[in-house]
């Protein structure tokens, strides 16, 4: 499954926390990975190291690996797969 968010200029670590627990709260499991647009990838990686983006970037979020990805600029994409046994016939 997969759900797209999209993220406001100004975002804040907040905000993408808010967008992780949503996907959770909507699909009961947590996403498997989130891929962002190159501007929302940037802005995360100034939100996660303010004293400046390392060279070799690689975002995670409570282990959930962030990739960049060619999308509509503010766009955030979670993405994860739902045990079928535990889904029931919802």
């Amino acid at each position: 499954m997969r759900r797209e968010v999209r993220l406001v200029d100004g975002f804040t670590l907040d905000d993408f926390a808010r967008a992780f627990a949503g996907f959770v709260q909507l699909f009961g499991v947590r996403p498997l990975r989130a891929l962002a647009s190159i501007d929302a990838f940037f802005a995360l990686a100034a939100l996660a190291a303010p004293q400046g983006i390392p060279t070799a970037l690689e975002l995670r979020y409570e282990g959930v690996r962030i990739e960049a990805a060619v999308l509509a600029p503010g766009t955030l994409i979670l993405e994860g797969e739902v045990d079928e046994t535990r889904m029931g016939d919802w």
